[in-house]
């Protein structure tokens, strides 16, 4: 049986990337997960660390925060999980406003060559560099 290394299906490149998330489950009754940290994130989806799981396939909102010494943003987005192993989660964004979207390739753009394109090199965030 050959193994397929699940980064060589990605589309769009990801960028490391270090935030605190907020989940939401849009299941009724299924609770918030909190993580401390992202891994990493592209148009389409982004990694979170988290003991806590929601299941493979669950609708979810998801608040992202970006922070530094003088402000705090939040990008709003609505997702689904896609996966989950015994780190995180991988989380498909769905949907998302306006602001999010801009504020989301403001980051992509400031840490690839070009974003749109998969594998192209990319260069350390610098969370200080994106809010100002």
């Amino acid at each position: 049986m050959q193994s397929v290394n699940v980064y060589e299906k990605r589309r769009n490149f990801r960028v490391p990337f270090k935030a605190e998330a907020c989940l939401w489950s849009l299941k009724k009754d299924a609770g918030e997960i909190r993580c401390d940290q992202t891994r990493d994130i592209s148009l389409k989806g982004i990694y979170c660390y988290s003991d806590i799981k929601f299941p493979a396939g669950t609708p979810c909102e998801l608040e992202l925060y970006l922070t530094d010494a003088d402000s705090r943003l939040v990008l709003f987005l609505k997702g689904r999980i896609i996966r989950t192993d015994e780190r995180g989660m991988g989380i498909r964004f769905e949907e998302m406003d306006l602001d999010s979207f801009f504020l989301l390739k403001d980051i992509l753009n400031r840490n690839t060559i070009d974003p749109e394109r998969p594998g192209m090199p990319w260069f350390p965030f610098r969370s200080r560099g994106v809010l100002k």
